[in-house]
């Protein structure tokens, strides 16, 4: 049993355990070997070559080969408006002149300057057509072109994109710059906004002039023709009551009162001297019957101007109510005048002033497109997609592992 148990080899020595999945070809053929890698290379740098490089080499193309130089043509100005320092009586005609900012006029400048009333000016008087379509542009920049109809509405949306303005709020001074792709071309532009921007401003002024010229003789009638109501009711009250003034009618009233009042005492006197004197005098009944008619006289001239309704002071109440009236509607008269005169002279100044700060100015040097930096930035920004889009991967190998 002993010797038979040494001859026999031990089967368990010869045992080698492998996984399950180790089966089959244990070494792969050194034929095979080179094609695998290949393929992983592409393989594990595919997201690379999409988000980032082939962005990146046809934007390169675009910018250095096919893109087209645009030329910034700048000006700046400032809108300001004339403002006076109100006075009284006739210096108030010769008052002092100021300038100060308008705010409010200077937005509507800017927003007219990128208006489509510009667009049409600058399209029927300067050409902005054939300024669009150049030699100089490329594909995509030039109106029309391959992706964009040739609409009115179209041109109005490229021709803000050609044209910028921006005010400055501390100082309310106004930068333009308008884009081109010849630098005349820029420059004569900006000329013919900064023109189209200062008519505007003169139609507001003209608008601004004839309004208040308007709204200042419409004052001026009317108050004439109150003044002229009261004149006519004022006439027509003297001929229904034979009066001129009766104010001046009472004077003369009273003054011959006074003077008969007067001449009575005297006759009273003298009658009563001839009564103590010589009671059986002639001349005494003619002297009485001549202090009567004092006395009637006098009694019927008090009567005129005070008594009844027809007396000097019921007219003169009257009399007084018209030279009142009248008196506030010759001076409301003046007085509208007086503002047709201040607003005529104030037409003859021109209220806005559009002053060009910084000529426009005729660029030697392209500034669109900044080729290197765009270049730059578009590096960038594939990059951040692909770090994204590389984390996002990961994240779902994990999760579908």
């Amino acid at each position: 049993m002993t010797e038979v148990a040494q001859d026999e080899p031990i089967i368990v020595r010869q045992i080698e355990l492998r996984p399950l999945h180790m089966r089959g070809h244990l070494v792969p053929y050194e034929d095979d070997a080179p094609e695998p890698e290949a393929k992983s290379f592409l393989r594990e740098h595919m997201l690379f070559i999409v988000t980032v490089i082939i962005p990146v080499f046809f934007s390169a193309i675009y910018l250095f080969f096919i893109a087209s130089d645009r030329y910034v043509s700048e000006a700046r100005f400032i809108v300001r408006s004339s403002s006076s320092t109100p006075m009284d009586g006739i210096a108030s005609l010769v008052s002092s002149q100021g300038l100060s900012r308008a705010n409010d006029e200077t937005f509507a400048v800017n927003e007219y300057i990128t208006s489509r009333d510009a667009a049409d000016l600058l399209l029927a008087k300067n050409n902005l057509a054939q300024i669009m379509t150049r030699p100089e542009a490329d594909m995509f920049n030039r109106f029309p072109n391959f992706f964009t109809r040739d609409s009115k509405e179209k041109l109005y949306k490229h021709f803000k994109d050609m044209v910028y303005v921006d005010i400055e709020g501390a100082t309310g001074i106004s930068t333009l710059q308008v884009t081109a792709f010849r630098p005349e071309d820029a420059k004569a532009m900006t000329v013919a906004l900064l023109k189209y921007a200062e008519d505007l401003i003169n139609r507001l002024n003209e608008r601004s002039y004839r309004d208040a010229l308007k709204y200042a003789g419409v004052i001026v009638d009317q108050t004439k023709s109150d003044f002229l109501t009261i004149e006519a009711k004022l006439s027509k009250w003297r001929n229904e009551t034979g009066t001129v003034d009766p104010g001046k009618e009472s004077v003369a009233g009273l003054e011959s009162i006074g003077k008969m009042t007067v001449e009575l005492s005297k006759l009273e006197g003298s009658i009563a001297e001839t009564i103590a004197m010589t009671p059986s005098n002639p001349n005494l009944p003619a002297l009485k019957e001549k202090a009567v008619s004092y006395r009637r006289e006098i009694d019927k001239l008090k009567r005129l101007i005070v008594g009844d309704e027809n007396s000097m002071s019921n007219k003169l109440q009257v009399y007084e109510q018209f030279m009142l009236e009248r008196e506030i509607a010759g001076r409301a008269l003046a007085a509208a005048e007086l503002n047709r005169l201040k607003a005529r002279q104030e037409a003859d100044r021109q209220h806005l002033y559009l002053q060009t700060i910084v000529e426009p100015n005729l660029p030697d040097q392209y500034t669109y497109p900044r080729r290197f930096l765009y270049l730059l930035g578009m590096i960038g920004l594939c990059g951040i997609i692909y770090l994204i889009a590389r984390s996002l991967s990961e994240i779902a190998m994990e999760h579908s592992a």
